[in-house]
């Protein structure tokens, strides 16, 4: 008897409290009180080569323009504050192959490199809307590249399982932080390089030296750029199909290409899972992350094949903050503009939708 009545004692107190966050959400707001997040209603960009698919995204650093790589190679901006199409800096064609990231110059603003799954990286100028340069990564299929903090060096990895480094300023190659070769007996350990391709490559925001690669293996690997060979550190389980891997602070994020649990928190210095996050979908169906990434320290977007729409998910309460949908067709990509103004989100048949995150 004691017991119910506790309980109902505590669900009267709940609901009060929940009456008047509600009633005195605008005089909470004066105060300085902070209310659960959400994101706004996602508006879709049509753009001419949504056809091929969209398989990159990357935004400016001031989150104002966005760059979109296509399925057939072609790469074209998007006005984000306008939520309208821009200029195609490349029309694409038939033979080649997607662009997997692209990602504006941290060091040079007004250059854009993107990345494509034929092994090249081509740089293009934003205000001529010409290439200026390119480099081409022999007999390697790429799947990921970024920037270190300063811009200084930009990485890429892929098919070839190894990691090259480049320097942004002449781009380059400086370092290639070669895998274990199989065929030669090399010895293979989990600090020795990836066993399988890699599809995610990311440095760390406020760590100028630290990035972490994911991929095929069931595995996150921590690199240091001056350390000449081998992994600083290794994190056994997230299996990576696309770029599901992000980092901030001490926490990594990854989204696994798996049925469940494939969103997931991870202690960055222990190399130990931190927390197993809920994301919506039915049991038919499995989750299947492609893709995933922070808005905030405590808001994290994801995406993928299973549900064919990305969600807004608060790390602390697991809450869903918001989702957007595509017409039945799977997330290819999420990418997130500072501070989640604004998000973006596409797939397979374009379907780029721009939202923000509203605090």
């Amino acid at each position: 008897m004691a017991q119910r009545r506790l309980a109902e004692a505590l669900q009267l107190s709940r609901d009060l409290v929940l009456k008047r966050c509600c009633k005195d959400k605008g005089e909470g707001a004066e105060r300085g009180v902070h209310f659960p997040a959400h994101l706004t209603a996602p508006q879709r960009v049509p753009l001419s080569k949504d056809v091929h698919g969209i398989y990159s995204l990357g935004f400016a650093p001031g989150g104002g323009q966005l760059a979109a790589g296509f399925g057939n190679g072609a790469v074209q901006l998007v006005d984000a504050g306008r939520v309208s199409p821009g200029p195609s800096l490349f029309s694409g064609h038939r033979t080649r192959h997607a662009i997997t990231a692209v990602s504006f110059h941290r060091a040079t603003p007004g250059l854009l490199l993107a990345a494509g799954a034929d092994g090249t990286v081509s740089i293009y100028d934003l205000f001529s809307q010409c290439p200026v340069a390119s480099l081409t990564e022999k007999e390697n299929e790429i799947n990921a590249m970024d920037f270190c903090r300063d811009g200084s060096t930009f990485a890429t990895a892929g098919k070839d399982r190894h990691i090259r480094l480049y320097d942004s300023h002449t781009n380059q190659l400086f370092h290639i932080m070669e895998a274990p070769d199989f065929m030669a007996g090399d010895e293979f350990t989990p600090h020795s390089g990836h066993s399988r391709r890699i599809f995610a490559l990311c440095f760390h925001p406020t760590e100028l030296h630290l990035f972490l690669t994911g991929g095929w293996d069931n595995s996150v690997k921590v690199w240091d750029k001056r350390v000449a060979k081998g992994a600083q550190s290794v994190i056994n389980g997230p299996h990576i199909c696309g770029p599901g891997l992000d980092v901030k602070g001490d926490q990594v994020l990854t989204g696994s290409w798996v049925p469940r649990d494939a969103l997931q928190l991870w202690d960055l210095r222990m190399s130990r899972l931190w927390e197993t996050l809920p994301f919506p979908g039915s049991p038919a169906q499995g989750e299947f992350l492609y893709s995933a990434q922070f808005c905030t320290a405590e808001v994290v977007l994801a995406g993928g094949s299973g549900t064919g729409g990305a969600c807004a998910i608060h790390t602390g309460t697991g809450q869903v903050l918001g989702e957007i949908l595509l017409p039945n067709k799977p997330v290819h990509v999420v990418v997130s503009a500072p501070g989640g103004q604004p998000v973006a989100v596409a797939g397979a048949g374009g379907n780029l939708h721009l939202a923000e995150l509203q605090h």
